[in-house]
This record gives C-alpha cells, structure tokens and sequence, in this order.
C-alpha cells in the first residue's frame, strides 16, 4: 500500500486544512489509538509546539484517542522531548504536533513507537488505513493538563552547561519549542538570547535553522565564540563560527567525532544521508571510521544505527542522533554537546578542526504535481549522460522532497566548475519535465 498522507517526518500540511481539519485529527486520534492498542501499546504521550493551531489539534486528537490508551500530556515541549519520554515508559507510543521548520500557518503529526523512533511504514500504513474507514463526528471540548515532572527527567537526563566567564554565546530558539527549555540548560551571564519567547505567529519567521541571517549579525555585533541556532520543534541544531560562517550538521558530527576519539571513546562507524557531504565522508575514510549514507530521514539513519549498533548519525539540516542520549535527533543535546567540544579546545584552536567540504549546491524546484522522477525522461537522460561522463567525480542525489512539493537536485564535486555545470544541466531537463 502506498502511503497517502504520511511523508518523511509524519504528516504534515497546512493547518486546520484537510488532512489536518479540526474534524479529520479526531478522526487521526481514534485511527492511532486503534492501530496502537492492536499493537499492545497502553499508552500515548503527547506534545505539541506553540503554533497557535497546535493547542486545537492536540485537542481534538486526544477527543478522537478516548479512552482507548491511557494519556500522558507533557504540553509545549521539543520533540525530543516527546521520544524519549515514550521510549521510557513500558508500552507507549508518542505523538507529537509540530510542522519542525515549516511556517507558522502549518501543522503535522508525528508518532513515535515504544523505542522513540518514528513508527514503522506498516504502522503508518495501519493507521491510514483505520482513519480512512472512519466516520467523522462533532467536535466537543477536551481540555488537556500537562505534566511537568516527565519534562523535568528529561531536562535533566541532558544535564545543564554554564559557560566559563568570558565565553559569549548567542541562542536562536526561532520562538519555538526550545525557548521555554532552553535557558534551563544553558546557563551563563556571555548568553544572548533570540527567538524568545516561544510565539506562535512567529515560530521560525526570520529565526531559527532555516533563517541564520540574524544569528549571524548578533554574533558578529557581540563578539561571541560562536552561535546556536534550533527549528521551531527542537529536533535540529545549526552553529555559526565567531565569524559567522555556517557549521552545518556534518562538520557538528566531525567535531563530536573528534571530541569523543580525544576523551579516549572508540567510535566504530557512523552514519550519514545521501547529502552527507563529500568531504565528510572523505575525513571519515582518513580516521579510519567506517561511514554509510541512508536516505534523508532521521527514521532511516535510526534503523542503520540500529543494524550496525553504532551511536552517531547526522544530516547536514542539523538533525544529529546520539543514541546514548536519545532516541531521535535532538537539538539540545547537540548544542550541549558541541558546546563541551568546543570549550574543551584551547582558544585559539577552537575552529581549526573543520574537514574541507566538496563544493555543493542544493535547487528546490515547486511543481504543481509530483511527476515520479523515473518519468521525467529528460532528467532520466541527463542523469545517465553525467554518470558516464564523470564517474566517482561527481556526486548526484534527485529526490522529492517528504513534506513539501518540492523537487530536490543536490550536486556535488571536488571542483566548483564541475558541480556548477552539472547542475546547471539537470536543472534545465528537470523544468522540461515538469513543465516549470
């Protein structure tokens, strides 16, 4: 069966919107609560981010689950959050309401099983399915009553951090899920704070990990070491130099690697995604550390952590699993981790571990339909041509993106001209195609 709502990250569209009306996430929360007792699951932990539609749709969510599950509310919290809280408590599941990095106006779900990892493809299968054979009915008031002590373990199972004096620091929480958390954990008099407080007309509006202009400017205007940037939910985490150059979650893992091989820990392998870059991979190969790419999904690294029983994966978006710490990415374990590797480094060696990354660039293309790529005969051929043509040399990933319409053409090489033209080409058989 093919899914039809959920994406790589849940599912996930405009708010209050179909699939994510008022009337249909009743319809979700009696699906999810069904396929979840069919599994022997007791109970759902729920969260939720502070857009204003969340509140409305944990409501009607919990109105559709009854009493089929008992109910755990930890309220506005990091995703995070959510997982590890489920994969603690003896048959739970979790669901999350939260669109991540999306603007204010949208909305998803997002289940985790009782390990805290995003739900199998059959179990997502199983509750379109049951949602899908279901009758709507009227919406009543559910009125939820978060508790705080789960959010307290899990604050401190991460543990605080304060910063040397002298140490100047600048934390984006993108007026999101980390900004009531947040200052719990990073502590010191150096911390500028942005994105607070947590809004939900402004969660990631020109804040956050997709938006680092104005990070960039307050670490330049306050001299700090470096700045810290999360998405609206909390799973991902972005850093910018005193500089104000980008650290993406690929040289996070580098410097995580680095810190753990310093401390004397093995590392056996770690994983990445088809856009790992290539001079991660490249670093890597000269360590001697084993690397595997999965698709782009935290759900896929879990699985290959899993299968090799390794501890470290990341995406370069900022999604960065440590799986002693969690079961899912979690960006304010990535921030505290970081943060002890940075401070760890004399100071004027604090940035002087980075690989050198493979020239790179990344085209989002909006199509009115979602063509599967294998149709697009253009972009087929051209694919094929640039393969023969450059071999190992060039590096090439064509997806659809999981949650938006939005095709993906992600080129790289070891030299800028070669990468420029390659995408240059697949960009120009891909608007052919798609009529764009």
């Amino acid at each position: 069966m093919a899914l039809n709502y959920f994406g790589t990250d849940g599912i996930r569209g405009q708010a209050l919107v179909s699939p994510l009306s008022l009337e249909e996430v009743v319809r979700w929360g009696k699906a999810w609560g069904q396929v979840a007792r069919s599994r022997g699951i007791r109970e759902m932990v729920l969260g939720w981010d502070p857009r204003n539609s969340s509140a409305p749709l944990a409501e009607a969510f919990v109105q559709g689950l009854g009493d089929q599950l008992q109910l755990l509310v930890l309220g506005m919290v990091p995703t995070p959050a959510v997982a590890w809280v489920a994969s603690r408590r003896p048959g739970a599941w979790g669901l999350m309401i939260s669109a991540s990095h999306n603007p204010p106006e949208d909305n998803g779900l997002k289940g985790f099983d009782h390990q805290g990892e995003k739900l199998s493809e059959e179990d997502e299968e199983a509750v379109e399915r049951a949602f899908e054979a279901l009758a709507s009915e009227a919406l009543r008031p559910t009125p939820l009553n978060p508790e705080s002590e789960p959010v307290q373990e899990y604050l401190a199972h991460l543990g605080p951090l304060s910063l040397p004096k002298g140490i100047r620091l600048v934390v984006d929480c993108a007026h999101g899920a980390t900004a009531p958390w947040a200052p719990a954990l990073l502590k010191g008099e150096g911390i500028s704070w942005m994105g607070t407080p947590a809004d939900g007309d402004r969660i990631n509006v020109g804040v956050g990990s997709t938006h680092l202009e104005a990070l960039r400017a307050k670490v330049l205007e306050t001299g700090a070491m470096a700045g810290i940037a999360f998405d609206g939910d909390g799973d991902r985490c972005l850093l910018v130099d005193g500089e104000g150059h980008l650290v993406d979650g690929d040289q996070i893992l580098w410097l995580l690697v680095q810190d753990l091989r310093a401390e004397g820990h093995s590392i056996p392998g770690v994983v990445g995604t088809l856009m790992s870059n290539g001079g991660l991979e490249e670093a890597l190969r000269r360590a001697a550390i084993p690397f595997t790419r999965t698709p782009v999904g935290d759900k896929h690294m879990l699985r290959e952590l899993a299968r090799c029983g390794w501890d470290l994966a990341a995406e370069a978006s900022g999604h960065i699993i440590q799986k002693h710490l969690g079961p899912s990415g979690d960006g304010l374990a990535t921030a505290l981790a970081a943060l002890h590797a940075l401070l760890a480094r004399p100071e004027g060696a604090r940035w002087n571990w980075r690989f050198q990354p493979w020239p790179l660039k990344l085209v989002n293309l909006t199509a009115r339909h979602r063509r599967p790529v294998e149709e697009c005969a253009n972009l087929m051929d051209s694919l094929k041509r640039l393969e023969t043509l450059h071999g190992d040399a060039l590096r090439v990933v064509v997806r659809w993106s999981g949650t938006e319409p939005k095709l993906r053409l992600m080129v790289e090489a070891r030299e800028t001209a070669r990468m420029e033209a390659a995408l240059h080409r697949l960009e120009e058989a891909a608007r052919t195609d798609l009529g764009i």
